[in-house]
């Protein structure tokens, strides 16, 4: 097993749940409120943070601290895509093996890591790899396939476990 490439994204993946306890999903109830706390998922992940700003949550804090973490989970994604790469794990330009187990999350990851690093991802139906991608995701996360949710529960978790699985069925 590459063990250099397991343990930088269980690392990478450490750290997202430690900032997305930061900045979580928040919704408009929280304008006004002077604090918050990390939801219960990222306290039952040992990240227990109390977060008071200044002054009390603006409408504009809370559109950029939802806004910080969609940022971070899509760097999640580019950074699992990045690590399997600089460790051999699928060479660049190149495809994972969808028939070994996690082959499919991995192939996600990467064309994913596509469409995020290169700006925010806009759907375009007439765009036959976006189709691919959202069919995929559909697939595997039929949960969080609303949109192009990377909900850090029900898709980037399961994403992360699932590429874990593929580093240890090709290395």
């Amino acid at each position: 097993m590459n063990q250099i490439a397991y343990d930088a994204i269980e690392e990478a993946w450490t750290l997202t749940v430690k900032a997305r306890a930061l900045c979580p999903h928040i919704d408009t109830s929280a304008i006004g409120r002077p604090s918050y706390s990390s939801p219960s998922w990222y306290q039952a992940r040992g990240a227990v943070y109390f977060v008071k700003p200044e002054q009390p949550l603006s409408a504009t804090d809370v559109r950029e601290i939802n806004l910080i973490g969609d940022f971070i989970n899509r760097s999640f994604i580019i950074s699992i895509a990045a690590i399997l790469e600089a460790n051999g794990v699928i060479p660049c330009h190149t495809n994972p093996d969808t028939t070994k187990n996690g082959g499919k999350h991995a192939q996600l990851t990467k064309w994913l890591r596509n469409h995020f690093a290169h700006g925010q991802w806009i759907y375009d139906a007439s765009d036959r790899q976006h189709v691919r991608t959202r069919h995929l995701l559909e697939e595997l996360f039929p949960a969080a396939a609303s949109g192009f949710v990377t909900s850090i529960d029900s898709m980037l978790e399961p994403l992360k476990d699932g590429v874990l699985v593929y580093i240890r069925a090709v290395t």
